[in-house]
């Protein structure tokens, strides 16, 4: 009988080894210290197999260094945790974090970059002696970490090589993000076509159009969180495009 394949693979997505290593960061910066310490910044009580997972995860992205007594955050940790969400200096140490997991350049490499159907990458899994429940898990952290790519930088397809939906179509709350918009905002008894139910619609009524928002009720404090990174990349993209209009109007008037 075959002998199935150890799972050299992160437990985690990247998106959540990143928020482990700020919180260790918050606590002990980039000092030396040992791995139970480690454990306790992130949360945990002590290491049990959770914590040990998380660690091993931590390494193999590269945001942690050493082991034992001699752990620390990482250079390239840093580069992610200091920078604003969107910048190159954060984009590229996040593709490079991404990169470091052999078994995901390996995926990557097979299926261009993620642009294949999980369907497909489970079966390789299966094929390279993983057992079902580890070729699942693979599949999961694998995804989580090119969509976060994706988020902070573009080019990435999701499952089954098709194109991802425009920034647009994400459905987020932004009902918990404080003051009302100055721009007026039509009310949902006034739109023909109202959201289903569990899902409001926001619609913003600006000089060149309306802007519609759609989002589920309730979500998290962690997803409006997120939210707040994607509108930042969002308006950064929209005041690129503003700002080129622009010059291209002042050019044709000249």
């Amino acid at each position: 009988m075959a002998k199935a394949r150890s799972p050299q693979y992160p437990a985690i997505g990247l998106k959540e080894a990143v928020d482990k290593i700020a919180a260790v960061y918050a606590k002990d910066y980039q000092n030396k210290t040992t791995r139970d310490v480690v454990a306790k910044h992130m949360g945990y009580d002590s290491l049990h197999g959770k914590a040990l997972g998380v660690l091993s995860a931590l390494g193999k992205y590269g945001l942690l260094e050493g082991r034992g007594n001699e752990n620390s955050v990482s250079n390239l940790a840093m580069a992610i945790i200091a920078h604003p969400v969107g910048s190159p200096e954060r984009v590229a140490a996040l593709k490079e974090a991404a990169a470091k997991p052999e078994l995901f350049a390996e995926l990557d490499g097979r299926f261009n970059g993620g642009k294949g159907s999980d369907s497909a990458i489970r079966s390789y899994l299966l094929t390279q002696k993983f057992i079902p429940g580890a070729a699942d898990l693979v599949i999961r952290s694998y995804r989580e970490t090119k969509q976060l790519v994706e988020t902070e930088s573009g080019g990435y397809s999701g499952d089954d090589g098709k194109p991802e939906a425009p920034m647009q179509s994400e459905k987020q709350d932004f009902s918990n993000l404080g003051p009302k918009p100055p721009h007026p905002m039509r009310s949902k008894l006034d739109d023909p076509n109202p959201p289903a139910a569990g899902v409001r619609k926001a619609v913003f009524a600006l000089a060149e159009g309306d802007v519609t928002l759609t989002f589920p009720e309730g979500l998290s404090a962690e997803s409006v969180e997120d939210l707040e990174g994607y509108i930042e990349i969002f308006l950064r993209k929209v005041r690129r495009d503003a700002s080129k209009s622009a010059g291209s109007n002042d050019e044709a008037a000249n």
